[in-house]
């Protein structure tokens, strides 16, 4: 029983003493920031230190708040590209496992893009392939079409429209195409149909 009664009172005394610690330490500490010439900033909603309320001062805006309108949209950029082949060195962002090309179209507006690649299926080159890339680049959005010309082997295109003056009605326009085993034809980009023949 004497034990548990000098067990508890030494418990009450670091309790106590720990009390007092802890008050001193709460007053020094209001003793230090009441001596540190901070300052409340209505516009942010806190207090700041007197070292940093020169700067948060210069940075608040002269009269008051900020304001709430909008800045205004900047313009568009408005990035037309020419209808054009494309030369063929240069890369073709679809897999050679779709399309093993021969040649490639290009055309933009600014608002809109078609890309056309023109070639054999990745699986057979027996089978002429187009893949066409349209793009909408005020949305953000692209879609990819393959069209298949049936066993005429690799497509290559033989006449397309070209040009600034094209830049959107080539996008819906025909261009025409020459198979491996000399098969002739329209590619219709208005639908993205193949018409085979002379």
């Amino acid at each position: 029983m004497r034990k548990r009664f000098l067990i508890q009172r030494a418990r009450r005394r670091r309790l106590a003493i720990g009390a007092v610690v802890a008050v001193g330490l709460v007053a020094a500490a209001g003793v230090a920031l009441a001596g540190s010439g901070g300052g409340y900033v209505p516009q942010l909603g806190i207090t700041v230190p007197a070292e940093k309320m020169a700067a948060v001062q210069h940075s608040i805006p002269p009269g008051g708040p900020e304001s709430t309108e909008r800045a205004p949209v900047p313009p568009r950029v408005v990035d037309r590209i020419p209808a054009h082949m494309l030369p063929s060195d240069v890369p073709v962002p679809v897999s050679p496992e779709v399309i093993r090309p021969t040649s490639a179209w290009l055309v933009s507006d600014g608002t809109t893009l078609v890309a056309v690649y023109a070639g054999a299926a990745g699986n057979d080159a027996a089978v002429g392939r187009f893949v066409i890339v349209r793009q909408n680049l005020v949305a953000g959005v692209q879609r990819l079409q393959t069209v298949g010309a049936g066993r005429t082997g690799a497509l290559s295109i033989v006449d397309a429209p070209s040009g600034a003056a094209v830049e959107t009605s080539a996008q819906h326009g025909d261009l025409g195409f020459r198979g491996a085993n000399g098969a002739r034809g329209l590619l219709h980009l208005e639908g993205g149909t193949v018409t085979l023949g002379p």
